[in-house]
């Protein structure tokens, strides 16, 4: 099935309550836990990056400085997902828009959890869950259920048709 497939029809003007569509299991993710999550996560960036990097490569990999603009770049994605879920997702009660924001946050989603194998030596290392460390299972526990949900918002499950 293609993006285009996926994506609602065009409409006459008429557009469908995000509200009355959407789970509120859904809505509270997206518009309240992972924005705050993803504030914590850009702060984390932007004040310690040794640590976020630390966290990330279980503790294989440290911080050097001449690097910084990454973690700066970072967080400012983040904030970007931050304002987009509780500003925009909150004042734009449209389900055509929350699919299509999740949409483009699948393809942030995509690369951010190909960095996470990437960050503890690729696929083969993450997916071998015996070894994960207390810092593996936190990114997991704050990444997978909004990336799951978004999967669910685009592919309409849970979602009322109206």
């Amino acid at each position: 099935m293609s993006l285009i497939a996926m994506a609602p029809p065009r409409n006459s003007g008429v557009s469908v309550s995000a509200t009355a569509s959407i789970p509120l299991v859904y809505r509270l993710i997206l518009t309240t836990i992972e924005p705050l999550l993803a504030v914590l996560g850009a702060l984390l960036a932007f004040r310690n990056p040794g640590e976020y990097i630390s966290t990330m490569t279980r503790n294989s990999a440290s911080f050097a400085a001449n690097t910084a603009f990454l973690y700066t770049e970072l967080g400012g994605a983040w904030l970007c997902f931050a304002f987009d879920e509780a500003i925009v997702l909150r004042l734009f009660d449209d389900l055509r828009l929350w699919r299509i924001l999740c949409m483009g946050m699948l393809l942030s989603d995509a690369a951010y959890c190909h960095s996470v194998a990437q960050a503890v030596g690729g696929w083969g290392a993450w997916s071998t869950m015996g070894s994960w460390a207390t810092e593996d299972w936190v990114v997991f526990w704050t990444t997978a259920p909004m990336v799951f949900v978004r999967i669910l918002i685009v592919f309409g499950v849970g979602v009322k048709r109206q």
